[in-house]
């Protein structure tokens, strides 16, 4: 607008110095000309200014949509007047803000309005993790000229939101079977046979080294066939991670990389567990058994804002039977690990740390994570 603003003021200073020098009719009507050229724009375009309505969503026309981080989303932005005559150009700002990150950017489009409503494609990307919020901030609809514009009220869709879940790699892992004391044995492996007697798994048959007290006896009779009875495995809460945001946007993004790893990969071998986090002002805890628990978890973690150190908690507030204590921080800290030691003095301990002092501190239980190195950091892992 400033660029129109300054051209149109040097047309005016040439016509002016046109009809101050040549003495004539033709100077008087060009500078009237110029005088009257700004205003014959705000009338008609003043109509399609007060009436232009502008909204912002996705393509599929859902407030909310899912990716992977580094992937984009398609952004539609739509801005229509019912004025017949030609409108001037729409001036629109988005603001891109990751509640999780922190991170806030600014984008400015232009849109030029005919006869037909405009819809203008446009992509949505983040690179780290989050929920990231698109608006519509501010919005100006301007005359033919480009010299006058007026506020666009957003009375309708000015805001989408998407989730952009952390990746996960594929590093060597393995789990170490650990059975939990406190569990009582009421879910069982669909897909793998374990050693409880009270559970029955399937049946196959007889091969050199079974028990022969694992024989059915009844249907080996019916069947002509030696079968024999395999035990479930029974599934157990026995990881415990514990997510402590408490850095920048870049590290947490990297603890999310981790947490999404490792969980993706015990829930393919079925192995349940839990993970804490900070909601609010609280510690909010998530039981994860299935493949389709990983989404609603990542999205409650996303979404419960911003970086920030985990609450103060009690020992009360720790489940039992955690076997493997898995502690996720940007800034170790030393009292909540001593609190976590003590709460599980036969557990396993791990902490994954982005801080320079977990390289400092060393030892068994302390691994350092760095960005681009997760599956480096991670492999050869036993959970």
């Amino acid at each position: 607008m400033l660029y129109n603003r300054l051209s149109y003021l040097i047309i005016l200073l040439g016509t002016g110095l046109f009809f101050v020098c040549f003495d004539g009719y033709i100077s008087y009507y060009v500078f009237l000309l110029s005088l009257a050229l700004p205003l014959c724009s705000l009338l008609i375009s003043l109509p399609g200014m007060l009436t232009m309505r502008v909204r912002v969503f996705l393509e599929d026309g859902e407030p909310l949509a899912r990716t992977r981080k580094g992937q984009s989303l398609p952004l539609r932005v739509e801005a229509r007047t019912p004025w017949p005559l030609p409108s001037g150009p729409v001036r629109l700002r988005l603001t891109v803000h990751n509640t999780l990150t922190g991170s806030r950017r600014q984008e400015g489009l232009l849109l030029t309005i005919g006869e037909k409503p405009l819809l203008l494609e446009h992509a949505l990307h983040s690179a780290a993790s989050g929920l990231v919020a698109c608006t519509a901030t501010k919005v100006r609809a301007c005359d033919l000229l480009g010299l006058f514009s007026l506020p666009v009220a957003l009375r309708g869709q000015n805001r989408c939101s998407a989730f952009f879940f952390p990746a996960v790699y594929a590093p060597a892992l393995s789990v170490r079977p650990v059975r939990n004391p406190d569990s009582n044995g009421e879910r069982y492996s669909q897909t793998k046979p374990g050693d409880d007697l009270s559970e029955l798994f399937g049946l196959r048959e007889y091969r050199p080294g079974d028990k022969v007290s694992h024989i059915h006896w009844k249907l080996s009779q019916k069947t002509g066939r030696t079968l024999v009875k395999e035990p479930s495995l029974p599934l157990a809460d026995c990881l415990l991670f514990l997510l402590d945001l408490n850095g920048q946007g870049p590290e947490a993004d990297v603890l999310l990389d981790v947490f999404a790893t490792l969980s993706g990969f015990l829930l393919q071998e079925e192995v349940a567990h839990r993970v804490a986090y900070r909601s609010g002002q609280a510690l909010a805890f998530l039981e994860l058994g299935a493949p389709e628990d990983a989404r609603p978890a990542l999205e409650a973690i996303l979404a419960s804002g911003g970086q920030a150190a985990l609450p103060p908690f009690q020992e009360e507030a720790l489940p039992r039977g955690i076997s493997h204590v898995l502690y996720l921080c940007c800034t170790p800290d030393p009292p909540r690990m001593e609190l976590l030691r003590r709460h599980y003095p036969s557990a396993r301990f791990t902490c994954f740390s982005t801080s320079g002092r977990a390289e400092a501190a060393g030892g068994p239980d302390v691994v350092p994570v760095y960005p681009g190195q997760v599956v480096e950091a991670l492999n050869g892992m036993v959970l």
